[in-house]
């Protein structure tokens, strides 16, 4: 302690002139409206770079694992490409030419907010009506399945996510007759459930689950994860399937909103069958 006060007064010059010189800035900074937007516009102009820097290098460091996503993608579309198209047979009696159709477009957009902590989770897209952008609209990314477009702006878009208790798709898996549904439970981010799949079909642990024909929102085939987990009980008819997604939800960059060009005109003519009745 004795050391401490011999420091102290030693130094003390120092220490006073550095109280004084700071008492002198809280003054200006106070009580002078230049001195204090000068001080303040530098601060946030520092604060911005600091934030800036620091994207940068979280950018740099998830580049290989955004290679080995455009790797994947570029894969599947020289495989798949066909499948945003149709066959058009046209007369089968006068035409035996068969054409394809562009059935699905693609809208790309960037996610600028993504929520996947919580029971019912929502993504934020930069592109809006003025992009072509509608309600009811599926997402994808180069992984596999995303999500349902529920509101859009002019120049934005929210998207349900898969991690939502309220979405549900239609998923195919070889060797299923039944038609099940993909739903969400809460907790890791990283899993689905399958529910509506009797016990009379075979289920294999590593099973592909993709999206079925069956749906106007997405495009078939379009990857939604693996089997992890099959379950069943003596009272219950249903498997229980977990299934590992195969879109990583923590690191969603990259997405396309899907436009059916089918769509309104099956809609039509489903509704009209309903007022029919």
């Amino acid at each position: 302690m004795r050391n401490f006060f011999l420091f102290i007064q030693k130094y003390s010059h120092f220490f006073l002139f550095i109280i004084l010189e700071s008492v002198a800035f809280y003054i200006i900074y106070s009580f002078n409206i230049y001195h204090h937007a000068v001080i303040l516009n530098t601060s946030n102009d520092v604060n911005g770079n600091i934030i800036k820097q620091r994207a940068n290098v979280s950018k740099y460091f998830s580049l290989e694992y955004q290679n080995e996503i455009l790797q994947k993608e570029n894969n599947e579309l020289r495989k798949k490409i066909l499948e945003s198209y149709y066959i058009d047979k046209g007369d089968t009696i006068t035409n035996t030419d068969t054409s394809f159709r562009q059935k699905f477009t693609y809208i790309p957009g960037i996610v600028i907010q993504n929520t996947t902590d919580k029971n019912d989770n929502y993504i934020t897209i930069d592109k809006g009506t003025r992009h072509g952008v509608r309600k009811n609209m599926g997402v994808i990314c180069p992984e596999g399945i995303v999500g349902i477009i529920v509101v859009a702006s002019e120049n934005f878009s929210i998207a349900m996510s898969v991690l939502n208790s309220k979405f549900k798709t239609t998923p195919k898996l070889a060797g299923n007759s039944s038609i099940g549904r993909v739903t969400w439970k809460g907790g890791s981010p990283f899993y689905i459930n399958i529910e509506g799949i009797n016990k009379y079909n075979t289920i294999k642990k590593g099973e592909k689950v993709k999206t079925s024909p069956y749906s106007t929102i997405f495009p078939e085939n379009v990857m939604i994860g693996k089997v992890t987990e099959v379950k069943s009980s003596v009272s219950d008819a249903f498997f229980q399937i977990k299934v590992k997604l195969s879109t990583n939800f923590t690191m969603l960059r990259s997405v396309y909103i899907i436009n059916n060009l089918q769509k309104n005109e099956i809609e039509e003519l489903e509704n009209s069958l309903k007022n029919d009745d």
